[in-house]
């Protein structure tokens, strides 16, 4: 009965003759006996490997390899090394908190630091830029600033003023082209004028300081003309320096280069000077060379007589502006010239 035992055992350890290392990792019956080595029943093991066979090397590296494994041991720490332990994980929580927090504060004080820049900027933007309302060829129109003064102007004109006019203790305007201004009236104390108070006209290199006033400013080919209709007005020129001029109601002060000149006390030729808010030109003695002027700075084009010396001839009465071809036909009929056109530019021939 034994020795039939014995041999179906030898016939069933056969077949690891052929095993490799990793077929012996494989077989639980060989883990189990690596795992239980004293055990009775796993005694076959033992018996087969006693007898040398082929691959013994690769039976030898498994058994070896799990060995190995099944006798590494849990290594418990002692209370010293985990209270090391837990005190450097503490500090590690509470240095990557410190880190957050001061990554956090960085990027709000950025973002602080970002808008005040940028408030500043806009800030500074709003006090230094400008307003420009500015009219084309033949087109009037009326600008009311922010204190109710108005501002008319002429075609080919600009008015400008600060757009933190409100928030300004000065009110100034800068004018082009021709511009007449009815200036509201702040001050109630003619002997202590307030600096809000003051209202500041520029055009050119003049400056024109009014208190309640209504002028006309005429700025062209760099000639400067001031008629004052009401109130009254201290003309500077900043350029050329000299005493301040006073007007008064009437009065009509042309400034070119050399500075004020040719002041003249006269009412109706004050009066005329803003005929131009009615689309027309009105005077005495007015020359052809002036109406020819009025239609280059109203509709920017060019009149040329073949004949200068008609430029002299005198015209009186009034002369409507409302259009290119009331003007061409105005100046055609008294000059008895033939019209020839050419682009922008219009020549009056001799008939």
């Amino acid at each position: 009965m034994s020795i039939c035992l014995v041999f179906n055992k030898g016939l069933i350890m056969e077949k690891y003759t052929s095993y490799s290392t990793q077929d012996f990792l494989d077989d639980l019956d060989f883990v189990r006996f690596a795992k239980y080595p004293d055990r009775d029943d796993f005694g076959n093991w033992k018996v087969w490997r006693a007898t040398n066979p082929e691959n013994a090397a690769a039976y030898d590296e498994a058994l070896a390899y799990l060995r190995a494994l099944y006798g590494i041991s849990r290594i418990k720490p002692s209370q010293l090394f985990a209270e090391n332990l837990f005190r450097d994980i503490e500090r590690g929580i509470a240095g990557n908190r410190k880190k957050r927090k001061n990554q956090i504060i960085r990027l709000w004080a950025a973002t602080v630091a970002a808008a005040a820049v940028a408030l500043f900027v806009t800030a500074a933007w709003y006090y230094q830029s400008m307003i420009v309302i500015q009219t084309g060829s033949g087109v009037l129109q009326t600008v009311v600033l922010p204190d109710s003064s108005t501002v008319h102007l002429n075609a080919n004109s600009s008015v400008a003023y600060r757009r933190a006019w409100k928030w300004l203790s000065k009110r100034e305007v800068y004018t082009t082209g021709e511009v007449l201004l009815e200036v509201k009236h702040l001050n109630k104390d003619t002997t202590d004028i307030q600096a809000g108070e003051r209202f500041m006209a520029y055009t050119g290199d003049i400056t024109v300081e009014v208190l309640g006033t209504k002028f006309n400013l005429k700025n062209r080919d760099n000639k400067v003309i001031v008629s004052l209709l009401e109130g009254r007005i201290a003309l500077r020129n900043h350029k050329y320096g000299g005493e301040t001029k006073i007007l008064v109601p009437g009065d009509v002060v042309v400034d070119g280069s050399p500075g004020f000149r040719n002041l003249s006390a006269n009412r109706k030729a004050a009066q005329e000077s803003v005929s131009w808010t009615r689309k027309s030109l009105t005077g005495e003695n007015l020359m052809v060379a002036d109406l020819i002027n009025e239609f280059r700075y109203v509709y920017g084009k060019e009149i040329i007589l073949s004949d200068t010396t008609l430029l002299n001839r005198k015209i009186d009465g009034r002369i409507s502006l409302n259009s290119q071809e009331s003007i061409i036909y105005s100046i055609a009929n008294i000059l008895q010239a033939n019209i020839r056109m050419e682009k922008d530019t219009i020549y009056l021939d001799p008939k």
